[in-house]
């Protein structure tokens, strides 16, 4: 079957996922834009080349606003892949460009929808969701406000279940597509849920070089750590915050944060203005997995305060308890509360601080709940496990033969 996917770009996760799938029977085509991208976090590194076909396209902002392909019914026509995948911001074409949907019909293509879902509110309880779940952006800067939102989020979900309505499937990164997409009428035989995965097979082999190598930093037992690109809805200042507290009854413990961004500046004069700058340690990017899995493997709990990532994976890989909050969803399907980590209130320093607190109290109970979170690695959310996932997602899409 041959498969054709769009993204705004290629991240080394992505490429190490695309690569297994092929590897499995799909003859992968992947359309990405020719310069830079617009819908993956600025920072974000991106890969070029793997075993499968990459075109690049000129990716346009369209009169709607968002990005789009529009040379995307030309690639369909001249690949006639068996199978569309497009995920947001590019299936809103279906919606605005007839020539797509008419390219996708005349290759009997079948269109499949691929999302977390993420900031997806249920259809007809828009104004509830968000009031709930306010949208924010990188920089924390509240977007679900103004009657203009409210009308544009209406329409938006107009357009999704129009989308929805054409297309055979959906391919999902987490359960929480069971609750959302079937207010817009996808059936639930329809959903799959793929998860979404790290090159596990590469972590595991490289964890073996790590433990047997010296180590980077001093014995402890109360190490919190977070990992990622530090930018404003990471709340890595909440994370500073709690584990101030944390301090004055844990004071042997240590806050490392690994990664760069428009907000090291800030983080570190927080730290300093806290009296925290013998304490928390900033080490910068680190893209060496031998380095970044010496720091997993060194620490006690992994942490993400705000928005998350495959990080949560990867220090699960490492057998690191985890504590986080609910942002996109996916940590309801990777953290067991109480059995691999725990989760705290969004946005609250408090809450955060006293689960910190708890699991500092044990440190044996902290190695129990590592112990957990790489055995659901090893066998439920691994690259083995979801790339056959997407295999099987795909043969039953095969099945289906009307198109658009």
């Amino acid at each position: 079957m041959k498969v054709l996917f769009t993204f705004g770009g290629i991240p080394h996760y992505l490429n190490a996922m695309l690569n297994k799938i092929q590897a499995k029977g799909a003859d992968i085509t992947v359309v990405s834009p020719r310069k830079g991208n617009t819908t993956v976090g600025k920072g974000v590194k991106m890969v070029e080349g793997g075993a499968f076909r990459h075109l690049t396209t000129p990716e346009k902002k369209a009169f709607y606003g968002k990005s789009s392909f529009p040379a995307l019914p030309r690639i369909i026509a001249e690949e006639k892949p068996d199978i569309v995948v497009m995920g947001w911001p590019y299936f809103l074409q279906i919606f605005f460009q007839p020539a797509l949907r008419k390219a996708i019909k005349a290759c009997n293509a079948r269109l499949v929808i691929r999302e977390i879902p993420f900031q997806t509110p249920p259809y007809g309880k828009i104004t509830e969701y968000f009031k709930e779940h306010p949208m924010y952006d990188e920089a924390m800067r509240l977007l679900s406000t103004g009657a203009g939102f409210y009308l544009r989020q209406w329409m938006t979900a107009g357009i999704r279940k129009y989308c929805y309505s054409k297309a055979v499937g959906t391919l999902n990164y987490s359960t929480a597509a069971y609750d959302i997409l079937p207010s817009y009428g996808v059936k639930k035989e329809q959903i799959h849920v793929t998860y979404n995965s790290t090159d596990t097979e590469a972590l595991l082999k490289e964890k073996e070089s790590v433990l047997a190598s010296p180590a980077i930093l001093p014995p402890s037992e109360r190490r919190l750590l977070h990992i990622g690109r530090l930018v404003k809805w990471k709340r890595v200042d909440l994370l500073i915050d709690a584990f101030r507290k944390v301090t004055a009854a844990y004071p042997d413990a240590e806050l490392v944060i690994v990664g760069d961004g428009p907000e090291l500046e800030n983080l570190r004069q927080q730290a300093a203005k806290l009296q925290l700058a013998d304490k928390v340690r900033f080490i910068g990017a680190v893209y060496d997995p031998k380095i970044l899995g010496a720091y997993m493997n060194e620490s006690s709990i992994y942490v993400l305060a705000g928005m998350g990532g495959l990080s949560i994976n990867d220090a699960m890989t490492y057998g690191m308890p985890v504590l986080c909050s609910v942002c996109d969803s996916t940590e309801r399907d990777l953290v067991i509360e109480g059995k691999n980590g725990f989760f705290f209130k969004d946005g609250d320093a408090d809450s955060l601080a006293a689960k910190i607190e708890m699991m500092f109290e044990s440190p044996e109970q902290c190695r129990r709940m590592g112990d957990a979170s790489e055995r659901i690695i090893r066998e439920k959310i691994n690259i083995e496990i979801v790339s056959e996932r997407y295999m099987a997602a795909f043969r039953e899409f095969m099945k289906v033969s009307k198109s658009l």
